[in-house]
């Protein structure tokens, strides 16, 4: 497989920036002027800083992970500037062009950038190939004024590599030039770059003169040459037994006549060196074939695999991005493509990234997830899973997750969503020894006092400083939850599952007790025995798990709505912003400024998960309304965009000082898992829930939120409908059938539409219960029903069911037990609670009324 570029540019239309609301969603127009963008595909990605048309880096990913990026400050990666465009009208002065700032038109997997000056409109537009790993950029030059311009225009790209991960420059090379082709080849003998060649080739219009010789022409990291003072190129090759830093230099002329454009396209590429000559042909032939066939393909997973609509636009949109991002995050490695956290920064896999965006997919996209996990899966060693995969110097590695690791616990709880939702044993089974061993690695972490220790503050994969956790506990009570549901849903069950139960309840008591900080009004962490005083994002996690009562959960959100939240922007992932303090530094065992400036990055700044945990958390305790109004500010498209300093992004973080110009700035605007995070939260936003051993509806919706109509994955994919009012169950429509219950029952696992209405209720229905639910069916006529429960021996079942009165009388497995006094008023609906305990085999309760 041949990786490479194809740089075009083209002119396509730029819709007003207040027309937000487009005919294509997967477009965006930004006239403001400032920010990054960042756009790629499987085999290359682009990089743009100050919303300048030329990127700062790009990223290839075939046949390794190198990159061209001039830059020596990863703070500072703007000030690369290894692509230069120049140009000349009429036979005048010699300028540069595209170094100040364009407006924009962005997709999730292209961008164009537009600007006018003097009677020219200049187009550069970015696409990607599907097969052929490509980037298109098509420069027309259109004259819009009523006399001919003689145009001469001057392009190059610096050949200079970085390897993956050591980050090392590679600066000499021997070239060619293949002539057929218009095409400079720089090639490399660096064993660290895998003897990479990298290409630019002509397919629009033809070069006048070219050069290879970076050296002779003055290139300088800065995006300047010597074209300004000089009379041409000199058409110069580097020999194999001289290389040296290598160009793609060219000069292009045209006499331009009013109406009409000049159009100059490159491909641009890496292969290894016996394809380089195959690889350019093939270009020359199907460059426009494949970034039309990308094109397609991100569209069907953005708008033709799922849908997701509220009536809300900025919602509906979002949504439609989010899936965009999903698809186009992907890029080669080793033999496959897999999910990557953006398209040109990051050219290594996390593990990490991929467990939490698909707690978002897996509503909607199950042959991602196991496509995911099994991925995973595949890198696994002793059943110990990968926390990173990439090439470095002389191989691909691989990190595994050590003991403390939190990867193990997303596993453990994003494996057990995806068997909820799909019902997919067989590979359930496939991952259950490595699901078992992260399990029994994480838990070498607890101790006497039933709590999780861990050497990170919270969540970030920095720190050595060892004590109890809120956030890794939080994770582990809801992993052995889900553990006792997968190994039910297994048939796995054994006698260690009483035993994880107990051990949750007993975590979540501790939990509470020993970590919650009355002053502060928080759970925080210990280090060693002193406590911890900064407030974590990490802790949002027990309002979204339940794992906390009632009023310490209200008021744990009050303090991260005073301590972290950052309006408009978003959430802080922790404050104070001190990690940059040496006294902090020293104590935590940072290394240098690994955690950022404060702020920025893991010292304060803002990420996509602080907002989804903020988000899920305000809807977990019902305040839905409040929920809904922070996602439309801070996660939506628009939302983002219109904040300080906003971009249409999804991104990795954001700067969060109030007072500082700077708020709200972001790095990296197309960030995979914050597109799955924010699907994440429509959903559960919209009453879907999953909790440990179902999913199911809720009524306690936003009253803002219009009829829902989407795509939801249980078993296949179904349309659902939503709509009504209140919080009981009018009907639950499965085809003809009615489910007579929020909670989805196995049976239900086909492709037929749902329709789920709120209001009254017309009849009993369950509401929630703690065991796999297998079928809710007739039992003793038109007012019973008889449900079918799976769960292991030793667990504590505990029901609740809505009725218009107390049932006459309740029999699991045929024997009768106590029916519960009325708990409602005359006119109410009555809540029945039944526990009872489970059994290794399937349950049957009879409740006749």
């Amino acid at each position: 497989m041949n990786a490479r570029i194809i740089l075009v540019l083209i002119g396509l239309g730029v819709g007003a920036m207040e027309a937000q609301v487009p005919a294509d969603p997967l477009s965006f127009t930004f006239d403001k002027h400032y920010g990054q963008v960042e756009v790629g595909g499987h085999f290359a990605g682009a990089e743009f800083h100050g919303s300048r048309p030329l990127p700062a880096r790009i990223s290839f990913y075939y046949p390794v992970a190198n990159s061209i990026d001039l830059s020596t400050d990863y703070w500072k990666r703007g000030v690369s500037q290894p692509m230069v465009l120049g140009v000349r009208r009429d036979n005048g002065k010699k300028e540069w062009l595209g170094k100040d700032a364009w407006t924009y038109v962005l997709s999730p997997h292209k961008a164009l950038f537009t600007k006018a000056d003097r009677g020219l409109e200049y187009r550069i537009s970015y696409e990607f190939c599907l097969e052929q790993p490509a980037m298109v950029q098509k420069c027309v030059i259109r004259n819009l004024s009523r006399k001919t311009v003689s145009m001469e225009v001057y392009a190059h790209l610096a050949l200079s590599l970085r390897t993956c991960q050591s980050y090392a420059r590679k600066d000499s090379a021997w070239t060619e030039y293949d002539s057929a082709h218009y095409a400079v080849v720089a090639n490399y003998d660096d064993a660290d770059a895998d003897k990479a060649s990298i290409f630019v080739e002509n397919v629009g219009a033809v070069p006048t003169s070219w050069t290879s010789s970076a050296q002779n022409l003055a290139v300088a990291d800065s995006g300047t040459s010597n074209w300004l003072t000089s009379s041409g190129l000199g058409f110069r090759l580097l020999p194999r037994g001289k290389k040296g830093p290598a160009v793609a230099a060219f000069v292009y002329r045209k006499n331009i006549l009013p109406g009409d454009s000049l159009s100059i396209i490159q491909v641009i590429g890496s292969c290894r060196r016996e394809e380089r000559s195959v690889t350019i042909s093939t270009l020359a032939r199907e460059w426009s074939t494949e970034v039309s066939s990308y094109d397609r393909f991100v569209r069907e997973g953005a708008q033709g695999l799922a849908t997701f609509t509220t009536g809300d636009p900025s919602l509906d949109r979002s949504a439609v991005w989010a899936r965009g991002l999903l698809r186009s995050n992907k890029h080669y490695l080793d033999g496959k493509v897999v999910p990557m956290p953006c398209p040109a920064e990051y050219n290594f896999f996390f593990t990490h990234d991929l467990l939490l965006t698909d707690l978002g997919a897996v509503n909607f996209d199950l042959p991602r997830v196991k496509s995911d996990l099994l991925y995973v899966a595949s890198l696994a060693k002793d059943d110990i899973i990968p926390h990173a995969y990439y090439w470095r110097d002389d191989g691909y590695k691989t990190e595994f997750c050590t003991p403390e690791n939190w990867n193990n616990l997303w596993f453990i709880i994003t494996s057990a969503r995806y068997l909820r939702h799909s019902g997919d044993v067989a590979t359930g089974k496939t991952l259950y020894p490595l699901i078992t061993k992260s399990l029994t690695e994480i838990l070498t972490n607890q101790r006497s006092d039933t709590l999780m220790y861990a050497f990170r503050p919270d969540w970030w994969d920095i720190g050595h400083r060892d004590g109890p956790r809120s956030y890794i506990t939080i994770l582990t009570i809801r992993a052995l939850r889900d553990y006792l549901y997968t190994s039910t849903a297994l048939d796995r069950r054994s006698a260690t599952l009483p035993a994880y139960e107990k051990l949750a309840d007993a975590m979540q008591r501790s939990l509470g007790h020993k970590l919650w900080d009355g002053a502060l009004q928080y759970l925080v962490n210990y280090n060693d025995s002193l406590k911890d005083r900064h407030i974590y994002m990490g802790s949002l996690l027990a309002p979204v798990y339940g794992v906390l009562e009632p009023g310490k959960a209200a008021a744990l959100l009050a303090t991260a709505t005073k301590e972290l939240v950052r309006p408009p922007v978003g959430v802080m992932v922790v404050a104070p912003p001190d990690f940059h303090i040496d006294s902090v530094r020293t104590f935590f065992k940072f290394l240098g400024n690994e955690a950022g400036d404060p702020y920025l990055y893991a010292n304060g700044g803002i990420w996509p998960h602080a907002n989804a945990f903020y988000a899920l958390a305000l809807n977990a305790v019902g305040r839905t309304d409040d929920a809904l109004g922070f996602v439309k500010g801070s996660m939506t498209l628009d939302g983002v965009a219109e904040s300080p300093n906003g971009l249409p992004a999804m991104y990795e973080y954001r700067m969060s000082d109030s007072t500082s110009p700077a708020f709200g700035t972001i790095d990296k605007p197309s960030f995979m898992w914050a597109a799955g995070f924010y699907m994440n939260v429509l959903y559960a936003l919209s009453g879907f829930q999953d909790n440990e051993w179902n999913l199911s509806f809720s009524g306690t919706m936003p009253a803002a939120l219009g009829p829902v109509r989407c795509s939801y994955a249980f078993g296949e994919l179904h349309d659902v409908s939503i709509g009504g009012t209140g919080g009981t169950l009018r009907s639950l429509t499965n085809g003809a059938d009615e489910l007579g219950s929020l909670v989805l029952p196995r049976s239900a696992m086909n492709n037929l539409p749902m329709k789920v209405e709120y209001g009254a209720p017309a009849r009993p229905y369950l509401e929630s219960v703690n065991a796999i639910v297998e079928s809710v069916v007739p039992a003793t006529g038109p007012t019973g029903m008889e449900i079918v429960l799976s769960s292991f021996q030793g667990h504590r079942i505990e029901m609740h069911l809505i009725a218009p009165a107390v049932p006459r009388r309740i029999r699991v497995d045929g024997r009768d037990v106590a029916v519960p006094p009325r708990s409602a008023g005359p006119g109410e609906s009555n809540r029945v609670q039944l526990v009872f305990a489970g059994s290794d085999a399937p349950q049957h309760v009879v409740i006749e009324f």
